[in-house]
């Protein structure tokens, strides 16, 4: 069966429950207004009754009546003439008159009875006697309604009053009028006590009345609901035939779409699954990076206090270099004041070599003059020989020292020579120190810096590392968002699938 089908259907098994809900409760509630109309119609009596008493009682005249009728009829034998005025100043034949008046007009029944009656007619019956014991037993109880055979009744007790006159027929025989222990109407008086339950009132009304009211108001509302029920069918249908077929095609829409997202949803999980993988090695190879990078960053440190130490080994070579470079420069100066003195020593040689000659030239003429003086001059001879041979041993003297000066001129300049090319080179050395200085400041400085870009490095691969962790962790929640969106998409297509079903019967 199609699903527009299944609406109708649905309305009209709607509609008829509903129809007969409402005839049934209609039925119901007037069943129940009815009685509760005919036990406040009975209310009503009876209040009217008891008010017809309590006026009665109020307008006098009994006991005055009583006097008169005893005075003309003192032989006790009233005429019903008489009884009847009597009858009538009574406030409770007041009551039973009115409530019997007018009441198969009114649709009630009105009942008196006690358990003393002083009519035969208002004997009690079992079941009355059993409201008559109720009322006795509950002196508080005022009113009792019985729903009972198709009748309701609603009982009232009546209880003596003095107020009202009830002791001049019911109270003590002493006070009989007769002086005979009667009552005005010949009745034995009872002696009763004010206030004494001595009967009931009872007013009962046929619940036929209603139940017919009930079935007629059940039959229209039926029909009425019929013709509704009808129309509302017919309005269903116009109504839900259009929107039933765009609902056909959002169905289909749906499907449509129910699938495009189980696709999608499918794609999803196998790039987010793609992207798990692919983070799992970037942070593999990431983690690897870092290690490399930290060994690189140890050398690296490595390296820049190498350098500071090399820096200050130059550093202290430089000055080094430097008081060699001094010291040349004082063994130049020495060098030079050899040369200098040398050269002096040279003339002075060269003076005492003149010297010398001369001296041999002044012997040579000594000893020629001592041999020209003979005898007398052999002795000037000697010293002359030996002032020659003394000359000749300081020529040889000074000019074996001429050439030891010479050959250390020579070795004094030779040495001024290698002192120049030695200051020559410690000059090179020193700027090759200096050079290398600043090489290594230099190198130190880029050790520094390369460190700390190391350390930034380092820094980004575990910024990395943990966007990539990070990445990982929201790939693998869109995995699994992925899978739940993939069996919601198999649970709205199921949904589809049963809508479709179900719109298609």
């Amino acid at each position: 069966m199609k699903f527009g089908s299944k609406i109708i259907l649905n309305i009209a098994v709607s509609s008829v429950v509903c129809s007969l809900a409402a005839v049934a409760i209609s039925s119901s509630k007037i069943h129940k207004q009815g009685q509760e109309q005919l036990v406040e119609k009975s209310q009503a009596i009876l209040s009217r009754l008891e008010a017809i008493r309590g006026y009665i009682a109020t307008q006098g005249g009994l006991e005055e009546d009583i006097k008169h009728m005893v005075a003309t009829y003192p032989d006790g034998k009233l005429p019903a003439e008489a009884q009847e005025r009597i009858l009538h100043k009574v406030p409770i034949y007041a009551s039973i008159k009115v409530g019997f008046e007018n009441a198969d007009k009114d649709h009630y029944k009105f009942r008196v009875f006690a358990a003393h009656p002083r009519r035969v007619q208002n004997t009690p019956t079992a079941s009355e006697s059993e409201i008559l014991k109720m009322f006795e037993s509950k002196p508080e109880l005022t009113e009792f309604v019985e729903n009972k055979d198709g009748e309701i009744t609603v009982y009232r007790p009546i209880r003596l009053s003095a107020q009202q006159g009830c002791m001049l027929c019911h109270g003590h025989p002493s006070t009989s009028p007769w002086g005979n222990g009667k009552d005005i109407l010949g009745f034995p008086m009872e002696n009763w006590a004010d206030g004494k339950m001595h009967g009931v009132f009872a007013v009962k009304s046929s619940t036929e009345e209603v139940k017919a009211a009930a079935n007629n108001a059940s039959i229209s509302i039926l029909l009425w609901t019929t013709l509704i029920s009808a129309f509302i069918l017919v309005v269903s249908y116009l109504l839900i035939r259009k929107p039933l077929g765009a609902l056909m095609e959002s169905i289909n829409k749906l499907n449509v779409a129910g699938t495009q997202v189980s696709a999608t949803s499918n794609e999803i999980l196998a790039s987010s699954q793609t992207v798990t993988q692919s983070s799992v090695k970037a942070a593999a190879s990431i983690e690897e990076t870092s290690a490399s990078t930290e060994e690189i960053s140890s050398m690296v440190k490595r390296n820049s206090e190498h350098a500071n130490e090399a820096k200050n080994l130059a550093h202290q070579a430089s000055q080094k270099a430097h008081i060699g470079e001094q010291e040349v420069r004082k063994l130049t100066s020495s060098m030079e004041d050899i040369s200098a003195s040398s050269k002096k020593i040279e003339e002075i040689i060269t003076v005492i070599d003149d010297i010398a000659f001369q001296t041999n030239l002044l012997a040579l003429n000594a000893s020629v003059e001592a041999a020209r003086a003979g005898e007398h001059g052999k002795g000037f001879a000697v010293v002359a020989d030996a002032v020659r041979s003394l000359a000749q041993r300081s020529a040889t003297s000074a000019k074996e020292i001429s050439n030891l000066i010479n050959e250390s001129a020579k070795k004094v300049e030779h040495g001024h020579e290698v002192v120049r090319s030695s200051e020559a080179s410690l000059k090179e050395i020193v700027t090759s120190i200096e050079k290398l200085s600043n090489l290594n400041t230099e190198i130190s400085t880029a050790s520094a810096e390369q460190e700390q870009g190391i350390a930034q490095i380092n820094q980004a691969l575990t910024d990395m590392e943990k966007i990539t962790i990070s990445n990982t962790s929201s790939a693998q929640e869109v995995s699994t968002a992925s899978e739940e969106l993939n069996n919601q998409a198999d649970v709205m297509k199921t949904v589809v699938d049963d809508l479709t079903k179900l719109m298609a019967g």
